[in-house]
């Protein structure tokens, strides 16, 4: 396990846990 990789893998997370979050506030405030 080298730091690049842990790194890489953090913002790959992050990225994912926004896109996430983005989608399901998008679906909140359409079902309103």
């Amino acid at each position: 396990m080298s730091v690049q990789f842990i790194v890489v893998t953090l913002v790959s997370l992050l990225f994912l846990t926004a896109m996430l979050t983005a989608a399901y506030n998008d679906d909140k405030t359409k079902g309103l």
